[in-house]
């Protein structure tokens, strides 16, 4: 058994309607792009990579104290867009807007810091609040640039911020298999 585990911090996003349409409409395009599973799409807070086992007790601590402070809140899936540009994509994603994604930044901002003397490298780029919708694995059909037209504004429905989840990864050929290995809820808002 491995001394260390590829694993990642997330807020776990239930896709709407119209949000599940436009990753039908993603997967349609072919070999040259691998939409995400509806029931794996997350927003990323903190990738920690290959995590070693002995450090897991102490990310699900830090993972909890800063899931404890922040307010659970929504957040509005907002357009479409890829990264890096669109000349070359290699992913497409739609954007988070509203209360939850300053949630999701204070968030990812908190995890950065807390886990940084456990080892774990600081992000070159700041974090952007965006949900992957599929991953571009060849120069994409002209479908693409199409949908991304066609969507550039859409709204595609709203997503609760209830619970940060530390999810283990595998990677296999037919795309990564996740597993949470904890979940860790998101302070109560005051009524």
């Amino acid at each position: 058994m491995p001394d260390t585990i590829r694993c990642f911090l997330a807020v776990k996003i239930t896709a709407e309607p119209a949000l599940r349409r436009v990753v039908r409409d993603l997967s349609e395009m072919g070999r040259a792009l691998k939409a995400v599973e509806l029931e794996n799409l997350h927003v990323t807070l903190k990738f920690v990579a290959s995590a070693d086992l002995n450090l897991i007790p102490q990310i699900t601590a830090i993972a909890a104290t800063a899931a404890s402070h922040q307010t659970q809140s929504h957040l509005t899936l907002t357009g479409l867009g890829v990264f890096p540009h669109a000349q070359r994509p290699s992913v497409v994603w739609t954007g988070c807007e509203g209360p939850g994604a300053k949630t999701l930044s204070a968030l990812a901002k908190d995890l950065e810091t807390a886990l940084e003397p456990l080892g774990f490298e600081r992000e070159d780029r700041p974090f952007v609040p965006h949900l992957t919708l599929a991953r571009v694995k060849a120069k994409p059909p002209e479908a693409l640039y199409e949908l991304l037209a066609r969507h550039a504004k859409t709204n595609f429905g709203t997503a609760a911020i209830n619970e940060i989840e530390l999810i283990r990864s595998e990677l296999g050929s037919d795309g990564p298999r996740y597993a949470a290995l904890g979940s860790f809820p998101l302070a109560t808002p005051a009524s």
